[in-house]
């Protein structure tokens, strides 16, 4: 079957500047996923959050709303629903990010304000912001400020919720040319006092997953790689409503 894609604008920039990069790495194991912990969250809280039924609330980019696979609205969020039993709401919005507008060219369209958009209809025991890759050429001091306040902002809409925030989960060679949003991404979590799951450091997509995982574009997924990253965000969600004698050290 034919798969609509439409690469993001802000990944085919991308593209210019990583297409040498290759670095190999070790295949990674489901058993233990890195997740930066934050004190204020419980691993009693999180197990209520992530349990079958919960009402979970997903922001994103182009992975959020499933470019890349063969439907192209089918994407790790909406596997992990599924798999989980969520009911959920999904916001994913190509090429947007905390800073990035994407093609809109409005702050209306960056992970705060659709966040803010759902304080009236979403009560949520579990929100999760996926990304971003997209925010690639924001200054790192921007971004880090951008997602400290966006993640604070949700936990003071959503207090009783657990907010976790997901970083870049782009294959390679994309993912090389991620490394200092995530850097940003994950110091920004920390200051929120907001859980970080961290896929770079997971190593999930490797040299030699990613051909196997990877979209046509080669900056997203594609089914099989959808499902993979769902699996291994639910590991970590997994990791982190473990006790903390259980979790990886």
């Amino acid at each position: 079957m034919a798969r609509r894609l439409l690469p993001g604008i802000a990944l085919g920039a991308m593209a210019l500047g990583v297409s040498g990069l290759l670095v190999i790495l070790p295949t990674v194991s489901s058993a233990c996923q890195p997740v930066t912990t934050s004190a204020s969250v419980s691993s009693a809280e999180v197990t209520d959050a992530i349990a079958p039924g919960s009402r979970v609330l997903i922001v994103g980019d182009s992975y959020t709303s499933g470019r890349g696979s063969t439907s192209g609205i089918d994407g790790w969020a909406q596997d992990l629903a599924a798999d989980r039993d969520w009911k959920a709401t999904i916001d994913g919005y190509p090429g947007t990010g905390y800073v990035d507008t994407g093609r809109t060219g409005s702050s209306h369209y960056t992970f705060g304000p659709r966040l803010e958009r759902h304080a009236a209809t979403v009560d949520p025991e579990l929100v999760i912001v996926q990304g971003s890759q997209n925010d690639w050429l924001v200054d790192a001091s921007v971004l880090q400020a951008r997602v400290e306040k966006t993640l604070r902002d949700a936990e003071q809409t959503w207090p009783d919720a657990v907010i976790v925030a997901l970083g870049p989960s782009a294959p390679l060679p994309w993912a090389k040319s991620t490394v200092g949003v995530a850097a940003s991404v994950s110091a920004g979590a920390a200051a929120a006092g907001v859980p970080y799951i961290d896929a770079l450091a997971g190593q999930w997509f490797t040299a030699a997953n990613s051909p196997g995982y990877a979209a046509i574009d080669g900056g997203h997924l594609n089914d099989a790689g959808y499902q993979y990253l769902a699996d291994r965000v639910s590991d970590s969600l997994d990791a982190l409503a473990a006790s903390d004698d259980e979790r990886c050290a």
